[in-house]
């Protein structure tokens, strides 16, 4: 008996390590090479508005808001797909972009740096340094 739970002890700390999500920020390859493999898809919802396609583009990159990306991609079909023959690489890169500097879509899969919402050193207790000399305050 006890083999046997240190096996299954063993087997389940083998299966958490493997099954490991990526860090905030890192998606934005796997983004970019969905699009290239589903650009003709995209583009036709995109011109609807809505569609499984971007469904799970917003899946990947973690959106939180695909009511409103699908309305904003919808309004800025033409910033993506025109002119006429641009390269897939190039209409990834502009949905990529454009998901990214989106900060109502929370997309935080693709955000980097300091704005994303849990980053070290942007939540602030109390009153900030330039907000106390203001107001008369020592710093």
């Amino acid at each position: 008996m006890r083999q046997l739970l240190s096996a299954l002890f063993l087997l389940s700390a083998l299966g958490c390590g493997a099954s490991s999500s990526q860090p905030a920020g890192h998606a934005g390859d796997d983004a970019r090479d969905f699009i290239k493999k589903h650009r003709a898809a995209l583009e036709k919802e995109i011109g609807i508005g809505s569609g499984s396609t971007i469904y799970d583009l917003a899946i990947l990159a973690n959106c939180q808001d695909i009511p409103q990306m699908n309305r904003r991609l919808h309004r800025r079909q033409a910033d993506f797909f025109e002119p006429a023959g641009t390269s897939d690489a190039v209409v990834a890169e502009r949905l990529v972009r454009f998901l990214e500097k989106s900060p109502e879509l929370r997309c935080l899969d693709l955000e980097t740096g300091n704005r994303r919402l849990m980053a070290a050193g942007t939540r602030h207790i109390g009153p900030y340094r330039s907000q106390v000399t203001r107001r008369g305050g020592t710093p």
